[in-house]
């Protein structure tokens, strides 16, 4: 199980160029992947995207790429003649030297210096491809590391909470019984004192019944077994390997709503306090779940 936040710097160097990638993921619900690159990586970006989207399946993903020189490329100097020639011309014209021979390359410099131009050589793409994947896969091995270390602190404190939710479900399961018999009394007495007023006739067969199906509708059983394997299901999640993320979601929501179910059937206060307390536990497991790949 590894949570969605992480960071990871990887770097190649290659032909006198220094590739660098930086990888950082936040939560997402789906893999969404920005690519930040110079136009040199264009050719290339592709590699840096299928890589992310074999290793990442959720997060929101920014890449950073940088290439600078390591100061060993050679470049290649052009001299634009005609454009020397014409500063020259014109130092001569305006009076500021009388020779040609005798001005110096400060002054036409200082005219303007695009007489003097140097182009680099063009990266063979095999090498950007190289570069582009070696700094990569490190980036991403950085990050994964970082995600794995992540998701075990998370992965701790969940099951921490699962062991409170089980606490809080038994005391409800301990209780349940003797709030639906406490209810049902309830009933009775009630019930009684309304066909007293009433003079009404009503059989003592007719009259249990209907106060035994008003009481069952308070038996919270089926709500407590479910929720029950919901938290066995959930424990088994989060020690699996692989991405888990959108299961616990589903399993969370799952849990809600037999709590939720819990909390209306309930006619125990004791019982509802403790239908609060799960609530409030399993809004902090949903928090700590959006962080999960």
């Amino acid at each position: 199980m590894n949570s969605m936040t992480g960071f990871g710097r990887g770097e190649s160097q290659q032909a006198g160029i220094q590739c660098s990638v930086e990888i950082k993921t936040v939560n997402s619900r789906y893999c969404d992947i920005n690519i930040r690159s110079p136009k040199v990586i264009n050719p290339v970006e592709h590699i840096i995207r299928q890589l992310i989207q074999s290793t990442l399946h959720r997060g929101k993903v920014e890449v950073m790429v940088t290439v600078v020189e390591n100061g060993n490329r050679e470049k290649k100097f052009t001299v634009n003649s005609t454009l020397k020639d014409q500063i020259k011309d014109m130092l001569i014209r305006e009076g500021f030297y009388k020779e040609t021979d005798t001005i110096p390359v400060q002054a036409i410099m200082a005219i303007s210096g695009d007489w003097v131009q140097f182009q680099e050589d063009v990266v063979d793409q095999s090498v950007l491809e190289a570069m582009v994947s070696e700094a990569t896969t490190k980036a991403l091995h950085a990050l994964t590391d970082m995600r794995i270390v992540e998701g075990q602190h998370i992965q701790l404190d969940l099951l921490g909470r699962l062991e409170i939710l089980l606490q809080v479900l038994n005391c409800i399961d301990n209780v349940k019984d003797v709030a639906v018999t406490a209810y049902r009394n309830y009933l009775l007495t009630k019930m009684k004192s309304y066909l007293e007023d009433l003079h009404a006739d009503v059989s003592e067969e007719r009259f249990l019944q209907e106060v035994a199906i008003l009481s069952d509708k308070t038996d919270i059983t089926e709500e407590i077994v479910r929720f029950r394997s919901h938290v066995v299901q959930l424990e088994n999640t989060l020690k699996d390997s692989k991405p888990v993320g959108r299961k616990l979601d589903f399993l969370i929501q799952e849990m809600n709503r037999e709590v939720n179910t819990m909390g209306s059937k309930a006619s125990d206060v004791g019982i509802t306090d403790d239908v609060v307390q799960l609530k409030c536990e399993l809004e902090k497991i949903r928090e700590q779940v959006q962080n999960i790949e």
